[in-house]
């Protein structure tokens, strides 16, 4: 992944792959979504990001796989999934 901040438009752009991009989901704000041929995620661009605080606090941690459980809270099913943290 990698994640390009350009100040002059207060954009932020998180790239996964090289994929060209086939469509865009607009989400909102100018926020876009891109998505290769397959519908796989290419781009993520985020639009005001420093003016939403989105920046400069980006962090990410490492998460590995786990598995999904079904639990029923309240009367409704909820789905979650067990992970481990890479320290």
């Amino acid at each position: 992944m990698r994640a390009t901040y350009f100040a002059d438009t207060d954009t932020l752009v998180l790239q996964f792959s090289e994929e060209l991009v086939e469509d865009y989901v607009d989400v909102g704000v100018g926020d876009l979504i891109e998505l290769d041929a397959n519908g796989e995620l290419v781009k993520l661009t985020i639009e005001h990001a420093e003016g939403r605080k989105i920046l400069p606090g980006i962090e990410f941690e490492k998460l590995e796989g786990g598995t999904v459980e079904l639990e029923q809270i309240d009367g409704k099913w909820v789905e979650y999934e067990l992970v481990k943290v890479n320290a």
